[in-house]
């Protein structure tokens, strides 16, 4: 979510005039908020940003059941901010209840001096849902959203870094600072030498294989494997295959990050063993959006990742842990941040924010925050 400036007093009314559901005529103002807001959305065309909008919330220009998604005005109607609302079913214990994902909180300065965006969480926060969550914040709405009586779950703010090719991955964070052509100098020495450690296989540089078998992912397969884990949760996603397909379409369609891949693996006896959803960016940072696998098989899940990420050219691999993974190979193998970004819940059932807090909740980056706008 973008950072909002924290004002002094958040007990501004919810309800405002200037705040409504987002209107398909509003599409191409929410588009060109977003290129002014959030800085990798600027080198993306308005009519692709224009295009995902229109997938995340509409069909055939009507809003979809899923999208409570708010904009505020200003005085002569300009669309001056936006929350991005998506509501998806979960399974709490033995009962079905809405989960409200909110995302891409964006608003200009005329409309934060009027605590518009203060205005927007609020009506957020007071609909009908049963639990309402932000992913990927900023410390700044962490507090508001404080403020406004939610919480982050620990568990689920511990980011992860896999150095794919160490020499190259410790040099990125400094060769920002060098000019052009000593930083293609310094990358093209790094990458010569990961190459040559590689090759003469020393530990970290080099990927074996795991004797895993790997199958495309389907819609249809993400669902059947998602059903063989959920008893191991109190809280679990709802899926659909064609809810899932929908959104395999808008990671497929996001080009930002990479090549987007998914698959299932299976082990020696061909049982499943797990599946990954990531993108993968030779010279960069591979992002991991789900990472999931069956009890005792967390060690194949991470090399079979790590390696595939690795054979695509990777530097990186980036994602978030899921509670259930602080004991796993990706924890001990990898450099571990926790509260880069914040996983923030609201609820006013106390039993289920225990469950959360308690990792009892599964949550990945596909029921989050896909940064797609």
């Amino acid at each position: 979510m973008n950072e909002i400036k924290l004002a002094d007093k958040v007990t501004a009314k919810a309800h405002d005039d200037s705040i409504s559901f987002f209107c398909y005529s509003d599409i191409e103002e929410v588009a060109q908020l977003s290129q002014k807001y959030f800085p990798e959305s600027r080198n993306v065309p308005l009519k692709s940003l224009n295009k995902t909008l229109q997938l995340l919330y509409f069909e055939k220009g009507n809003h979809l059941k899923s999208s409570s998604t708010l904009v505020s005005r200003s005085v002569d109607g300009t669309v001056d901010g936006f929350l991005g609302v998506i509501t998806r079913s979960f399974r709490y214990k033995n009962r079905i209840i809405n989960v409200a994902n909110c995302h891409h909180l964006m608003a200009t300065e005329q409309a934060r001096s009027k605590l518009l965006p203060i205005k927007m969480l609020q009506k957020f926060l007071s609909g009908p849902q049963d639990l309402s969550f932000a992913d990927n914040s900023s410390e700044t709405t962490r507090l508001l959203w404080k403020r406004l009586g939610g919480e982050p779950a620990i568990s689920d703010c511990i980011y992860y870094k896999v150095p794919l090719r160490p020499i190259s991955f410790a040099l990125r964070p400094v060769l920002k600072f060098m000019n052009k052509p000593v930083q293609k100098a310094v990358a093209l020495l790094a990458k010569g030498s990961d190459m040559l450690a590689s090759r003469v296989h020393i530990p970290l540089f080099y990927r074996n294989k795991t004797g895993a078998e790997l199958r495309p992912l389907s819609a249809q397969l993400l669902n059947d494997s998602l059903a063989k884990i959920s008893s191991q949760y109190f809280l679990f996603p709802h899926f659909d295959p064609a809810k899932i397909e929908r959104l395999f379409l808008l990671l497929s369609r996001e080009k930002r990050y990479g090549i987007l891949h998914k698959y299932i693996i299976t082990d020696e006896n061909s049982e499943l063993a797990g599946w990954f959803i990531y993108y993968s960016k030779k010279g960069g940072v591979c992002e991991v959006i789900q990472a999931v696998c069956m009890p005792g098989k967390e060690t194949l899940l991470f090399d079979t990742l790590t390696r595939h990420a690795y054979m695509q050219g990777g530097i990186e691999l980036s994602g978030r842990l899921m509670p259930n993974q602080l004991q796993s190979p990706i924890a001990r193998r990898a450099v571990c941040i926790p509260a880069r970004m914040w996983t923030l819940f609201h609820t006013r059932n106390a039993e289920l924010m225990l469950d959360i807090q308690t990792g009892k909740a599964f949550f990945s980056r596909l029921e989050g925050d896909l940064w797609l706008i």
